[in-house]
């Protein structure tokens, strides 16, 4: 079975439209979300719509920062990313239509971490499923790496970083850039997966990114997904709540 995992949508359109068509003719059985399906972008009202009109069966969607920082407050968010959420949270609120509640409440109930098998899956990391944060420099931090896999079943799916790769228990890790056509074969080792960003990538590289899990095949394969970019950065131009500097950084992949 397939099973594709995206995560940190992050309110760009245009880059969720692509991948979700990727997945379609990558005849993936599932959708896995793993947070942030608003924050920085111009469009959260459309992609939570999107997310939502997805079949049941076919999905798991849990809560990011930025979307639990919009149903509530952004605490220790900075300046840009603040103001993104207030806008956010205005946007939903003059949304018109019957769907206006039911965002708020889809929102309201996405759970912060999901326990499939040998497979757990969450938005920050195995221990703060919400917050915390896995960068590419923990290898060195021997004991987070150790409480983390301590907690990790088998594999663990997650995001927030925006920066595509694969840690291992032995403290080694795969940059996306390492992996020969994006392929990882999964080993009898316990892994922490970052699926990296749909709508804000961050590793230099401007173009979705999200994974799809072969689970028979046992291997995860990175998807690169090029998207309308041009388009996404002039509405955030247009929209004065949304700071320049979010248009410009989706442009780089940083």
């Amino acid at each position: 079975m397939k099973r594709a995992i995206i995560s940190d949508i992050h309110s760009n359109l245009e880059a969720l439209e692509a991948v979700l068509d990727d997945i379609e003719d990558q005849n993936a059985q599932e959708v896995y979300c793993l947070g942030d399906l608003v924050g920085y972008g111009p469009n959260p009202v459309e992609c939570i719509d999107r997310m939502m009109a997805l079949k049941a069966e076919k999905k798991i969607c849990l809560l990011g920062n930025h979307d639990q920082a919009t149903l509530f407050d952004p605490d220790g968010f900075n300046s840009i990313a603040e103001q993104a959420i207030y806008w956010t949270r205005e946007r939903m609120e003059q949304a018109r239509g019957v769907y206006r509640q039911m965002r708020w409440d889809f929102m309201g109930e996405l759970p912060r971490y999901h326990h499939d098998g040998n497979c757990m899956y969450v938005h920050g990391s195995p221990r703060n499923p919400l917050n915390e944060y896995v960068f590419s420099d923990d290898i060195i931090e021997e004991t987070k790496m150790e409480k983390l896999f301590s907690i990790v079943p088998g594999y663990c799916f997650q995001g927030h970083t925006h920066v595509p790769g694969v840690f291992t228990e032995n403290r080694r890790y795969y940059r996306f850039q390492d992996l020969s056509d994006g392929l990882f074969k999964l080993a009898d080792e316990k892994l922490m997966i970052n699926v990296g960003s749909v709508g804000q990538p961050r590793d230099r590289d401007p173009r979705a990114c999200y994974v799809i899990f072969d689970t028979d095949a046992k291997t995860i394969q990175y998807r690169r997904i090029e998207y309308n970019v041009d388009k996404t950065c002039k509405k955030i131009f247009e929209i004065p709540e949304l700071d320049n500097f979010l248009g410009e950084r989706i442009k780089q992949g940083k």
